[in-house]
């Protein structure tokens, strides 16, 4: 490819965004071979996809009818069903470790707030009202994180269970540009990226690299991952099983 965007890793294979000069679809790596399972013409993928815990779906964000609709589709990009049409969509996505469920930040009749919908169909369920974007589901499924609403070039990451009480995290503030945290496999930890944007008037740009950290969510204590002099900027990762390494986009 000529480029590769916002992976997301699944078993035995990693999926991403990339293009074949029009708009972004969506590719599978697996066994050495890329296989695109959906074509940006198609519809223009702009989030990160949402891989099911067994890797057998991903859930994708489409624009239909002047809303962004959640739909699953299957992994080789044979079946593709609509999910939660009520629901204009706002952010990315993830599933329940179950995968009974996928959690997402949306916009319905009563307002912004964050949703839990069944995969198997019936009404969402809202956790929470305002401004809820791009939640990680815990491996565990006791936790749900999210970023708050911005304030400038940044938001708050906050979190909540699975029953809509709110947990509270230590002060961290990430970028509102990109996808910024992601559960370590045992669920222990919270990887989450950081960065410093520098405004001149309506514009915005990196100052400094951009680097990962890792929040210990029994202390709350925050260690520092990586240290790079590299000033590209990134927007998304994932974590391999093994813990052992991240996988990102530059």
């Amino acid at each position: 490819n000529v480029r590769a965007l916002a992976p997301r890793l699944a078993p035995g294979s990693l999926f991403y965004l990339s293009s074949r000069g029009t708009a972004d679809g969506l590719w599978r790596y697996q066994d050495g071979e890329a296989l695109e399972i959906w074509k940006g013409a198609d519809g223009a993928l702009r989030e990160p996809s949402a891989v099911s815990p067994d890797g057998h779906r991903v859930a994708l964000l489409l624009r239909k009818q002047g809303k962004r609709l959640l739909h699953t589709l299957s992994a080789d990009g044979a079946e593709l069903q609509p999910l939660a049409p009520t629901l204009d969509v706002q952010g990315s996505a993830d599933w329940s470790p179950d995968g009974k469920w996928i959690v997402t930040g949306a916009s319905d009749g009563d307002g912004l707030g964050l949703f839990k919908l069944p995969v198997d169909g019936g009404a969402p369920i809202r956790l929470l009202s305002g401004t809820a974007l791009n939640p990680v589901w815990s491996p565990d499924g006791t936790l749900i994180v999210y970023t708050g609403p911005p304030i400038g070039w940044s938001s708050p990451l906050l979190a909540v269970r699975p029953d809509g009480s709110l947990v509270d995290l230590p002060a961290i503030q990430v970028s509102v540009e990109g996808w910024r945290a992601r559960f370590m496999p045992d669920g222990r930890g919270l990887v989450y990226m950081v960065g410093r944007y520098e405004s001149s008037g309506s514009a915005a740009t990196w100052s400094g690299s951009q680097d990962f950290r890792l929040l210990d969510l029994a202390t709350k204590q925050t260690r520092v991952l990586t240290r790079f002099t590299n000033g590209a900027t990134m927007r998304a990762f994932d974590i391999t099983p093994d813990s052992k390494q991240i996988i990102f986009d530059r």
